[in-house]
């Protein structure tokens, strides 16, 4: 089986790794990932639900335009939306099959700290450059990310993906869905 994913970002290819080593219905599969960077056609930094969904599946539909052979296409975004007057950082995963049959999964959710709030939706910046100028490394995003700052490394980028990944593989497969 061969799964396409419209990233080469390591801790979203762990992500969905992970994703797949934990998945029941995958067990036992010969599995390829093919991972490839494709444009999500949203901003860098997605301010809301509906945008990370659009941008996870816009990357998806962006791997089979590049004639990508594959079983399952997977894009993912990440990002926040706001909920009441507090942002919450978030991930999506989009996986459409071969056939257009598709399916999202959404991450847990975690609050954004409020003055990182205020340079998100305020000044307009990104949150990778935050991150890396509020520890002072550079691509975070590319590692453990915000949940791991924001949650004393109890809650990783990646496990926060696979999550989602299993959210939206299992409609694929499940009985109650058939």
């Amino acid at each position: 089986m061969n799964i396409a994913i419209g990233t080469k970002n390591p801790a979203k290819l762990n992500a969905i790794t992970l994703g797949i080593e934990s998945c029941l219905y995958l067990e036992g599969d010969n599995i390829e990932i093919i991972p490839e960077s494709v444009a999500s056609d949203v901003s860098d930094m997605p301010l809301s639900l509906e945008e990370n969904i659009l941008g996870a599946k816009n990357r998806a539909k962006n791997l089979k335009k590049v004639w990508i052979e594959a079983d399952y296409y997977v894009g993912m975004e990440g990002g926040t939306t706001m909920i009441e007057d507090k942002a919450y950082l978030f991930g999506v995963v989009y996986i459409e099959n071969a056939t257009g049959k598709w399916h999202i999964g959404i991450s847990n959710l975690l609050e954004v700290p409020e003055k990182i709030q205020t340079r998100l939706y305020n000044w307009g910046e990104e949150l990778s450059t935050i991150i890396d100028s509020l520890s002072g490394e550079e691509n975070v995003g590319h590692r453990n990310g915000s949940f791991w700052m924001w949650s004393d490394d109890m809650i990783t980028r990646s496990e926060s993906f696979q999550q989602a990944f299993l959210c939206a593989i299992a409609p694929f497969y499940n009985r109650f869905y058939k």
